[in-house]
Order: C-alpha cells, then structure tokens, then sequence
C-alpha cells in the first residue's frame, strides 16, 4: 500500500476490502436493471468513439495526437448521454465527486467542477489475496443526499463502490457517469447501491468486454486486447491545466 501511496502522492485515510466470494456474488451475470442507462443502445456514434479509445489504448507508443483523439473521443461520449452531467451537477444540494486522475479531468472539461462543490480524491484498487482493496484519501465531502460522480470507466466497480459507501447517507440520490462499463462493473455498482439502499443511475456510453483476472475491461475474443487502458495515464499529458 505504501507504494501506491507513494506513486500517488497522497496518504489513504480509508481502506475498503472486497474478498473474492463478495466480488463473485456482486460480479455474477444478471439481467441489467432500468436504473442503468447505456447511451449506445440508441446513439451509433458512441461505438465509434469507443472504437477510437481502444485503438489508442492498444498502441504500443502512443503520441500526443493519439492521446488528443482519445481524450475528444471520451469528451464526445459524455455529450452523447442522454442527460447531461452539468444538468445533474446543477440541481440544488448536489456534491460532485470525480476521482483523480480521470475524474477530475473530464469533470474540469465539461465544467462541471468549476461552477459547484466538488471533491477529487483519490480512489485506487489494489490487489489483495484474490480480492481488491480500495484506498481512498481524505479529499472527500460529508456524507450527503444528492451525489453526482464522475469518471471515464466502470470495471470492477469497486473504487465507486467505495466512494458510495463514504459520501452516500442511506436513501442518497447517487448518478454516476461514465464512458464505459463492462456489464460486470454495472451489475455490481446496482448491487452494491441496493445493498446500501442508495437510489442509483448509472448513465453509461457504451457496455461491453469483460474482466480479466487483474480486473481490467478486455475484449472477450482477445483478452490481450484493452477496452480503454489506463485512461487517466494516456490523457493527463495533454489535459489542458494537468
């Protein structure tokens, strides 16, 4: 844990652990409740763009015009949701929480963090005995009723997981946004809110891939084929301010 602490600058103030038999059960296939939006079901273009991130994500050296792509392609996926996030970030009593690095960033480009109360912790998984553990720094808001989060994927689902578990208050209004999830990481996220009895919508891009064993989003015919890759590491070069 250290050297995750180290590697990010920060010092985690919580620690959240997901053993193997809770991610089993939270990640088992299941039918998609209506709470889980997914913008490519009526919008093409969003595959298009998702075709884009993958494409970068599997260069094997990727330029600032590949990064700048990537970062357009993700940008244009949040304008193709059906709801905008700074129409959700506006309503009165509304937090907003997008995690470092790929939160914050797409959250300051879409403007949302500039005009409202927004927190941007750090939120990293790391493996542990099978499971995941989640460290979370202590940039976070009291526990409130109205959250909006943002970020650019869903895969284990776990570090929103976590930042549900320390921001929501029971009966909370949770709306995550994202660009990507696999139907694992949504399945797991509507889980979890139920279990916690907060009232979440996930507003997705596009679901698709699977987890690998290290939790990554992968293509299903090829597991060596990334969805996205670390999406905070290919777009914190050319994020204006980063």
């Amino acid at each position: 844990m250290e050297t995750y602490e180290r590697n990010h600058g920060t010092r985690f103030t919580h620690l959240l652990r997901f053993d193997p038999q809770v991610l089993e059960s939270l990640h088992a296939p299941g039918e998609l409740p209506g709470s889980v939006r997914v913008a490519s079901d009526q919008h093409p273009g969003v595959v298009e763009r998702m075709a884009v991130v993958t494409a970068v994500a599997n260069l094997p050296e990727q330029q600032a015009a590949h990064r700048r792509r990537y970062l357009r392609a993700l940008l244009d996926i949040y304008g193709m949701l059906p709801v905008r996030v700074a129409d959700a970030a506006s309503v009165p009593g509304t937090v907003v929480v997008a995690p470092e690095r790929e939160g914050r960033i797409l959250a300051e480009l879409l403007g949302v963090l500039p005009r409202h109360q927004g927190w941007t912790p750090q939120a990293k998984r790391m493996p542990a005995a099978g499971g995941l553990l989640v460290g979370v720094d202590h940039r976070l808001p009291a526990r409130s009723d109205r959250l909006v989060v943002v970020d650019g994927v869903v895969a284990s689902g776990v570090t929103l997981m976590a930042v549900m578990h320390l921001t929501a208050r029971p009966g909370a209004a949770v709306d995550v946004f994202t660009c990507h999830a696999t139907a694992e990481g949504a399945l797991a996220l509507a889980r979890y809110a139920e279990r916690r009895e907060v009232a979440l919508t996930l507003h997705v891009g596009h679901l698709s891939g699977v987890l690998d064993e290290r939790f990554y989003s992968v293509d299903p015919e090829d597991r060596a084929t990334l969805l996205l890759g670390d999406i905070g590491d290919t777009i914190s070069p050319v994020a204006p301010g980063t």
